[in-house]
């Protein structure tokens, strides 16, 4: 099978959504299909390349807030003048990279000597978040938008969700309270919306023997009495992280919090401040911007993760916590059926998250992981896709 991918988040930085869109191609070219992938990767930082991919990068987004206006009319240009000459079974978008693919696809899908042409492939757009979903949860969570989001940002990202909805052969979410999001703010057909979740490498994330994981809690400098909690990502203040530095004000002094990763300038700083105003400077170790295979070592040196998000589409750090047999705590998404280990907030309050961290760590439910590797895995979300994708092959 012959597929174009069309992906914002590439490696170099192995940051935001660049694992998945990496793990996915990965998988489909180890499956014996042809891939190009049309992409933005970080300046400085030069593609991932994998054996056998066709790579056709600008930069992500040279300018916050302006990748409508910058990259994505770049992309467009790349793919109108590519698509002549190559052939494709299938189109898979990522999400609002190719806001203006879409408006050209609505724009001749009418017109008879170039719509039969433009839309032989079939073309799936997959969503990893809607941006209305989004922008109602900052609102009711009253965290601050920029002026260039709420402007410019967040409106074009609605328009790119309802135009990629209107002219996608199917649409995939990766969660179903995003397609319940897509339904309620977009009046989404729900008869070619799909869910197939994420997936997580479950030969990178998995558990490691005791003496192992012994010597990195050693390194990290943990005893056996610690209880350590984990978060890592990208800090922005939907993710409530100082929420949860609260949290561990609460908690017993063994408990320890290891926070991994970088974000605005001003959270971080809110961060180091509210650690030192709580006296926590020793129960809390804050590390930076860590890759994507670096990830996995204080991991599975961790006792639970936590995510008190506002809002996320699926998120592959929790994913990759329970593949490592990490139990995980979390809010602002839905599993499609619950899965062993994972326990949702009711609230987001210190108060709640530390009870819940308790209960995770002294009243222990044994993952699945066969069963959750089984599902989980990215050769099994590959099959998923492909599924889909020859279901309307077969009806083109």
């Amino acid at each position: 099978m012959r597929i174009l991918r069309i992906f914002y988040d590439w490696p170099g930085k192995w940051d935001g959504l660049a694992p998945a869109g990496y793990e996915i191609t990965k998988e489909q070219l180890n499956q014996g299909h042809k891939v190009t992938l049309m992409c933005g990767f970080w300046r400085g930082t030069p593609p991932e390349n994998l054996p056998n991919l066709n790579i056709i990068s600008t930069f992500r987004e040279p300018l916050a807030g302006l990748i409508f206006l910058t990259s994505s009319v770049i992309l467009f240009f790349k793919y109108f003048f590519w698509r002549n000459k190559y052939k494709v079974d299938v189109i898979h978008s990522h999400g609002h990279f190719a806001i203006w693919i879409y408006l050209y696809r609505k724009l001749v899908r009418n017109l008879p000597f170039l719509g039969s042409y433009e839309f032989e492939p079939v073309f799936v757009t997959q969503f990893h978040n809607t941006f209305q979903g989004r922008w109602e949860s900052l609102k009711k969570e009253g965290k601050a938008v920029t002026f260039i989001s709420e402007k410019l940002f967040y409106p074009l990202g609605v328009i790119s969700d309802k135009w990629a909805l209107e002219v996608s052969t199917a649409c995939l979410f990766v969660s179903q309270n995003l397609l319940d999001e897509a339904i309620k703010y977009y009046n989404a057909d729900p008869a070619k919306c799909f869910v197939i979740e994420n997936g997580v490498n479950t030969e990178l994330f998995k558990r490691v023997s005791e003496q192992e994981r012994a010597k990195t809690r050693a390194d990290l400098g943990f005893d056996v009495f610690d209880k350590v909690v984990i978060n890592y990502g990208k800090m922005v203040p939907r993710k409530n992280i100082t929420t949860l530095i609260k949290a561990m004000k609460i908690l017993p002094v063994n408990y320890k919090l290891v926070l991994i990763g970088d974000g605005p300038k001003d959270y971080n700083t809110e961060i180091t401040n509210l650690i030192a105003d709580l006296g926590l400077s020793r129960r809390i170790k804050l590390y930076g911007y860590s890759t994507y295979n670096q990830v996995a070592v204080p991991l599975q040196a961790s006792d639970v993760f936590v995510l008190p998000s506002d809002f996320e589409g699926l998120p592959k750090v929790i994913l990759e916590a329970l593949a490592t047999e990490v139990p995980v705590i979390y809010s602002g998404f839905d599993f499609q059926t619950p899965i062993s280990g994972a326990f949702k907030l009711q609230e987001k309050t210190p108060e709640v998250i530390a009870e819940y961290i308790l209960k995770a760590i002294e009243e222990p439910q044994k993952i699945e992981i066969e069963r959750f590797r089984l599902t989980f895995s990215w050769k099994t979300k590959v099959v998923a896709y492909e599924n889909l994708y020859r279901k309307y092959l077969k009806s083109a």
